[in-house]
């Protein structure tokens, strides 16, 4: 006889923000084959983007999600397409103005140094200040906004009977002590 595993599913909710958000073509459109796109028994991270460094997110969608909880869960992904968005573009324009400062030095017949790039650095920086806080008070907002949605989906879950599924323990999950 096998074991089983008591697996609680994380249930949530999110509002959404239309009127914050320009749809973009979103860059897992362009791959083949999205693993993103099937469906998942619990939230599940994926690995870092190549160029945002962001880990994208598949949510868990309970078969009997409530109104509160799916409002939850599209904000949260609203958000998490926010971030990608933002961070997409600027290590694409940072990479961009690397890649150009280094070839200018070059052509100038310096050598590509670490001193040498922290002026680049520095000055990407500067050039990038008001553009990194327009984002940052964006994800603020944002993150303020998703307070409500987030106490009403835990209210109404805490009403909710929680669903338990099993599965069978597979055998690296097997304690040895059983």
């Amino acid at each position: 006889m096998m074991n089983s595993i008591k697996v609680m599913h994380r249930r949530s909710t999110s509002r959404t923000l239309d009127f914050i958000f320009r749809r973009q073509h979103s860059l897992s459109s362009k791959r083949p084959h999205d693993p993103l796109s099937q469906p998942v028994m619990e939230d599940m991270i994926g690995t870092p983007d190549s160029i945002s460094n962001l880990r994208p997110v598949k949510y868990f969608v309970s078969p009997t999600e409530t109104k509160e909880e799916k409002e939850w869960r599209l904000l949260q992904q609203q958000v998490d397409e926010f971030n990608q968005t933002f961070w997409t573009n600027n290590n694409a324009m940072f990479s961009q103005a690397k890649q150009d400062y280094e070839q200018q030095l070059i052509a100038d017949g310096q050598q590509v140094t670490a001193e040498a790039l922290s002026v680049f650095y520095k000055d990407f920086l500067n050039k990038a200040y008001d553009r990194q806080m327009e984002y940052n008070k964006a994800w603020w907002k944002l993150n303020i906004s998703m307070l409500y949605p987030g106490f009403k989906a835990t209210l109404r879950n805490l009403k909710k009977p929680r669903v338990e599924t099993t599965r069978e323990t597979g055998f690296w999950d097997k304690s040895f002590d059983s």
